[in-house]
């Protein structure tokens, strides 16, 4: 097979993994894309403004509050004011948004490891996530 165009590949691999791991997200009835969300904000230790969850998760602040929205409809993450800065609010998961993540997260976690038995190890696999990250430290850093 002819090795693919970088970003054509990036874009197809984006999308399998977005197929493929939706049967592990449906069952909580959430999407890969907002099973990112949740878990970016899980991480934090405290609750994250709109902008700072849209620049981890690299799309923009209205595209953020879209999927916070939805979020918020299903209970998942709720908002609250940023006293520092009135025109600004913090998101955070809620009870029920923490609980997904803490019952979802094995289960992804058994899924990349199944792809750590094929073909790919795990130390390839941690080299392409390091690889990724790099190439988007690059790209951002083209940017400015």
């Amino acid at each position: 097979m002819p090795e693919r165009d970088l970003v054509a590949g990036v874009v197809q691999l984006a999308n399998l993994l977005t197929r493929k791991l939706a049967p592990v997200f449906e069952r909580a009835g959430v999407t890969p894309q907002q099973w990112a969300v949740l878990s970016v904000i899980g991480e934090s230790a405290a609750p994250m403004s709109l902008a700072g969850v849209a620049r981890v998760m690299l799309v923009s602040k209205q595209n953020m509050t879209g999927m916070i929205a939805r979020l918020e409809q299903l209970g998942l993450t709720e908002r609250g004011g940023d006293p520092n800065d009135l025109r600004s609010s913090r998101v955070q998961l809620t009870r029920r948004g923490r609980s997904v993540v803490e019952k979802l997260l094995p289960a992804y976690e058994q899924w990349l490891e199944s792809i750590g038995r094929g073909e790919l190890s795990h130390r390839d696999l941690q080299s392409l996530a390091r690889s990724v990250n790099r190439l988007i430290d690059a790209i951002e850093a083209d940017e400015d």
